[in-house]
């Protein structure tokens, strides 16, 4: 038995400062002298570079933008292209970064590194090597060399077709010299995962004793590919033990602790990567998650963009990357795959390629490639016990209602709707006959009840319809929701007692009336269903004046409870008395809606903003793209709370925070508005003999990614403020 030695096969090589330091990472230049075929910047051009004056500007913001840059590091991250094609600006750049920290007395001055990932080809040339010298013990390169000649040359090549092999290995002597506990980085693709045991053992030869592998994210790999992996890695594993390369080489291909186990709790709870909590900065000077939502690495959407040097960032924008987590991202597959730990993924490889642009779609494209990969890795640590005699840590054995669908049928474009649509400036379109009765034909197929939006005439009505306007349906009244748009002006031609329920949508304009408004209602309707339509515009206020509102309505409300015949129902404050799990928006998951064109859409909203949002017609059908994410399973924020009256409105998630599953902060301060004074009421109802079962509790906090946060960060939440 060998005798228990310490070796470097299956230990991470951490950078400097890692997970410690804030990373701001400068897309200097969009160009590059290299064409590598598996590159994900697929936008590469040589006109869009940074000038010297947005790179200025844009270490001011960050300088002195202290609570969105609080860590106690900082690595100022050069990004291409190739970032060396433009040293002299970056040489400008750092000169005046280390500048402004040492006249404001940053906390960072001491505390940086400059990091460059390069194709090096120019790591020898003067200016290049002027600059390292010039920021000795506080520049970091990374230098790419993909292995051997022939798999190097099959994929890092110049935009004629030559390979750069020979111009990059010419200076791995003296980057290794200069920096001599360094690794590379090698990729494999399709194409050369048959050369992946020479290619790495050619990197040892050439003195790279530390190699990050890593396969590509990308929609390339090919049946079969998993199993010719497989053998690739076994082969490796087989030469490095016969020539005990475990000792001092390393590939993250050869992985201990907890590699190819379950997830647990907490792995599902955490985040896969660091995207959100870097920033990316672009030539233009717009802030980006990670490099990975700029334009240029995008194939199908645009940049995803989270504000800009002189506006600040976008909080909203940034909400959805404060939620992220494993299991948030991932499908029920991936979170109870046997091998889940250590299968990897892209953020923005998700946002380019979910059908809808979400960020909560992770890609599953290397599935078979990481199981093969777990495979070989077991391969490994097997063979290694028995060749060694030592245990390897593997931390084996590790645990770990039906409802009605609806189909809105939108009669007509003046109609009043029963929830949130955007300024309607469309003209007047009717629905046209041949539309209408295969709508009604679509429900009778699809076992959907047919609401009806507008008006239409008695020739074309549907006794089985739920009918939605200002006015009753009079062929079947007691199937007609009365919708008071912003006034109760048809109050008194409504004939009492034909419904129970209405439907207030009210502005801003109209918060100060709001009582009043409901008080009137109340005479012949005994609930209320509230709407507000411009809320994403409320002011702090406006937000007052709501919150005050509700105050005097809780004591009508509470009033009603004594008098005869039925207590008042209004939905943001009496329905949470009686719920105990969210019971909100159903857009795109229990309801639908068909325009005038004859398309589908998730809820009118989508079709009033923009005509192009469809999600099927007629012919084909309703085919919604990653419609998991209309779940409240799939919304990390809306998981997690208890407001469970809250409309959820997803159209409103997309339009102000980007992600349809993610609601923005004022969305989630009106609904703890509305839940703080559910609670003041619940009290003054069980005080005065109306005893409320539901046990909601008090908090202290308006907006529950607060909350989530707090948790995450193990923080306790202060009183918080009501505002946006």
């Amino acid at each position: 038995m060998m005798a228990v030695i310490p070796y470097q096969m299956g230990e991470f090589t951490k950078d400097w400062r890692d997970s410690e330091a804030q990373v701001v990472t400068f897309c200097i230049t969009e160009d590059c002298n290299l064409a590598c075929k598996y590159c994900y910047i697929v936008g590469k051009n040589t006109t869009n570079k940074m000038s010297f004056e947005v790179a200025r500007d844009a270490v001011d913001f960050i300088l002195r933008n202290s609570e969105g840059f609080n860590h106690d590091a900082v690595i100022w991250e050069f990004i291409g292209g190739e970032p060396f094609l433009e040293i002299d600006l970056i040489d400008r750049i750092c000169d005046y970064i280390k500048v402004q920290m040492f006249t404001l007395e940053h906390p960072w001055f001491g505390n940086y590194r400059f990091s460059f990932s390069s194709n090096g080809i120019y790591y020898g040339t003067q200016k290049v090597q002027n600059f390292i010298k010039k920021n000795r013990h506080k520049v970091s390169i990374g230098i790419s060399v993909d292995g051997n000649q022939k798999k190097h040359d099959l994929q890092r090549i110049f935009p004629d077709g030559r390979g750069s092999y020979d111009l990059v290995v010419k200076n791995v002597p003296l980057w290794q010299e200069q920096f001599p506990n360094t690794h590379t980085k090698a990729t494999y693709s399709h194409e050369d995962i048959p050369y992946l045991m020479d290619s790495v053992i050619s990197l040892w030869n050439l003195g790279i004793k530390d190699v990050s592998a890593n396969i590509i994210y990308e929609d390339v790999w090919h049946e079969g590919d998993e199993l010719i992996f497989e053998d690739q890695l076994k082969k490796l594993a087989d030469y490095i033990l016969e020539n005990d390369l475990w000792i001092d080489h390393k590939i993250r291909f050869f992985q201990k602790g907890s590699f190819g186990l379950p997830f647990t709790e907490e792995d599902l709870n955490s985040t896969y990567c660091g995207t959100g909590n870097m920033v990316a900065i672009d030539y233009q000077g717009k802030l980006y998650p990670c490099l990975r939502f700029v334009d240029y690495s995008l194939n199908n959407r645009e940049g995803y963009s989270v504000g800009d040097i002189y506006s600040g960032f976008n909080r909203d924008k940034l909400r959805p990357f404060e939620v992220l987590t494993i299991r948030n991202q991932s499908p029920k597959e991936c979170i109870e795959c046997s091998v889940a730990s250590g299968c990897s993924w892209c953020v923005g490889n998700n946002y380019d390629v979910a059908d809808s642009g979400t960020i909560f779609k992770r890609t599953t494209f290397n599935c078979e490639m990481h199981k093969a990969n777990c495979r070989a890795n077991d391969y490994f640590w097997s063979r290694f016990e028995e060749k060694t005699g030592m245990t390897v840590d593997r931390k084996k054995g590790r645990l770990h209602n039906t409802r009605q669908n609806y189909l809105q049928i939108i009669l007509s474009t003046d109609a009043s709707f029963n929830c949130l649509v955007p300024e309607n400036n469309k003209e007047v379109t009717y629905m046209e006959e041949d539309i209408y009765f295969a709508g009604l034909e679509f429900c009778e197929r699809n076992n959907l009840i047919p609401v009806l939006v507008g008006e239409i005439p008695s020739s074309k009505s549907n006794r089985s319809a739920l009918r939605v306007g200002g006015s009753y349906n009079s062929e079947n009244p007691e199937n007609s929701i009365i919708v008071f748009d912003h006034s109760v002006k048809q109050l008194d031609m409504i004939i009492p007692a034909k419904s129970k329920n209405c439907i207030l949508i009210i502005s801003k304009n109209e918060i100060s009336e709001l009582t009043q408004l409901i008080v009137k209602i109340n005479l012949k309707f005994s609930r209320v269903n509230l709407v507000i339509s411009d809320l994403e515009q409320w002011s702090q206020q406006d937000l007052d004046s709501y919150d005050n509102e509700l105050q005097k309505l809780s004591e009508f409300l509470l009033s009603s409870y004594s008098r005869i015949g039925e207590p008042l129902e209004l939905n943001v404050l009496t329905d949470i008395l009686h719920l105990d799990k969210m019971s909100n928006c159903d857009a795109g998951e229990h309801t639908f809606t068909l325009a005038p064109n004859g398309k589908f859409y998730t809820c009118p909203a989508f079709y009033f903003e923009n005509e192009k949002n469809f999600i099927g017609d007629l012919t084909i059908g309703i085919d919604i793209k990653d419609k998991e994410m209309l779940s409240v399973e799939k919304s990390p924020i809306c998981n997690s709370c208890d407001a469970y009256h809250c409309s959820r409105c997803k159209y409103l998630n997309k339009k102000l925070t980007s992600q349809i599953n993610i609601p923005s902060k004022v969305q989630c301060t009106i609904s703890h508005i509305e839940r703080n004074n559910s609670h003041k009421l619940k009290l003054m109802m069980n005080e005065n003999g109306f005893i409320v079962h539901n046990n909601f509790e008090k908090v202290n906090y308006v907006d529950p990614l607060e909350l989530i946060l707090s948790k995450r960060n193990n923080t306790k939440l202060k009183g918080s403020e009501i505002n946006v």
